[in-house]
């Protein structure tokens, strides 16, 4: 019999799919197997992404690897990759033959019965919803809530949908009842996430309702939104910023647009016009000049001409994004987009490098803003064996580096620099 002591886990992808692998290491953990490095694993766990081509590619070649490296070892397959086509599932179950299984995201409650009855696992796609597992992070302050999973956007490019499934939003009682749990575990800072955080709605309750019945919550402690598509805020934007009334709501957006040109975003099936962006951008501007927001682009969707290209190019000169995430357009399986007419490769590299330039142009110029702020920042983070081992948070979700601080408090400093996108700064 096949001993399965011991695990290690290798996660790609998004802050939700960090989660995930924090549900899963719990699981595991409270089972009584325990984590070791990737040699000495019994059971090893990929979680996967497929959002983009490249990083499809690289995730089989490291499980092609790792499967001819560790022929006696236990393989399972997480998120998304596995999902979204059947031939990336056949070859996924093809290297891990006889010796694992995938596991479909909505599965993961049920990982212990599955490893203990591999045997006469038969890869077939669970419906159930996943149960509420708390995430708790036994080496950092910060945890990830999941608010809700799936997707009910449909946009042309995306697999999510296909991977995930549609929208199911958990209950706001089992949600507070979670980050009630991890407060009391000593938890300080919580990253809320989800495919959209703005498709959020449980019986008619709404994020920013959702949220609401967050901030009642007491204690010295932070919450993080992630990803919101522009359409929610459009909507609801008035009751949304009275979230952020509440300073341990960092002030910082995630709002991806992912085109300024209105007729790429109909071809995406985007669910908004570029002017409305830019009346939200400036109401949340207007509520704290200093209010962060992070975007992505694609660049080289199928059919975008320069015309298009340069409404984009002209969006983030305007409005100066804090963080660009700038993805190159490429096809994934089971989209419509793959129908669409693609553009030269060369074209689509020549626009990131574009794009990639003017941000870096100006993102030196938004780190120099910062020189001299003073203020508190909670430090979420120590790493080993670099120059500033500490970082920390302001309000404005900056991340700031320091030669001293104390994890899991707030301390006031000073910003006195700055190092490549982060800021330098000193106790006060």
């Amino acid at each position: 019999m096949r001993k399965l002591n011991t695990y290690n886990i290798i996660t790609y992808g998004c802050t939700f799919n960090q989660g995930d692998s924090l549900k899963i290491e719990k699981m595991l953990q409270d089972f009584g197997i325990s984590k070791v490095n990737i040699s000495n694993a019994d059971i090893l766990i990929i979680n996967t992404c497929a959002v983009k081509l490249s990083t499809e590619s690289k995730i089989l070649d490291y499980i092609s690897k790792l499967t001819q490296k560790y022929p006696s070892k236990f393989f399972i397959i997480a998120g998304c990759l596995p999902q979204i086509d059947i031939k990336i599932n056949g070859k996924i179950k093809q290297m891990i033959e006889n010796r694992g299984f995938i596991l479909h995201p909505r599965e993961i409650p049920q990982i212990i019965k599955l490893i203990f009855h591999s045997n006469n696992h038969s890869f077939q796609t669970y419906k159930q919803k996943s149960d509420i597992i708390p995430p708790f992070n036994i080496k950092s302050p910060i945890t990830i809530i999941q608010i809700s999973e799936g997707c009910n956007n449909n946009c042309s490019y995306c697999c999510t949908t296909i991977s995930r499934g549609n929208l199911f939003s958990f209950s706001n009682k089992s949600i507070i009842k979670q980050i009630k749990f991890l407060i009391s575990q000593g938890m300080k800072e919580f990253h809320i996430t989800s495919q959209d955080l703005g498709n959020y709605n449980y019986n008619g309750i709404r994020l920013h309702n959702l949220l609401a019945e967050i901030s009642q919550l007491k204690g010295d402690i932070h919450f993080r939104l992630g990803m919101i598509n522009p359409d929610y805020i459009i909507e609801f934007y008035s009751q949304f910023l009275e979230i952020f009334n509440d300073k341990r709501f960092y002030r910082f957006l995630h709002i991806p647009i992912q085109s300024a040109s209105n007729n790429v975003l109909k071809k995406m099936r985007r669910r908004y016009e570029i002017a409305e962006v830019e009346s939200i951008f400036l109401k949340i501007k207007e509520y704290d000049q200093l209010f962060r927001i992070g975007t992505d682009i694609i660049v080289g969707f199928p059919n975008e001409t320069e015309e298009d290209f340069d409404q984009t190019i002209n969006f983030i000169k305007k409005w100066k994004p804090s963080i660009l995430n700038i993805s190159k357009y490429s096809v994934r399986p089971n989209t419509e987009a793959k129908k669409y007419h693609q553009l030269n490769s060369q074209v689509i590299k020549e626009r990131s490098r574009k794009i990639s330039k003017v941000f870096l142009k100006y993102s030196e110029i938004l780190n120099k803003q910062w020189n001299g702020w003073k203020g508190d920042i909670f430090f979420n983070e120590y790493r080993e064996n670099v120059q500033y081992p500490y970082m920390g948070r302001n309000l404005y979700y900056v991340p700031i580096l320091c030669n001293k601080g104390t994890v899991g408090q707030s301390k006031k400093i000073k910003i006195t620099g700055y190092l490549n996108h982060s800021l330098i700064g000193i106790l006060l």
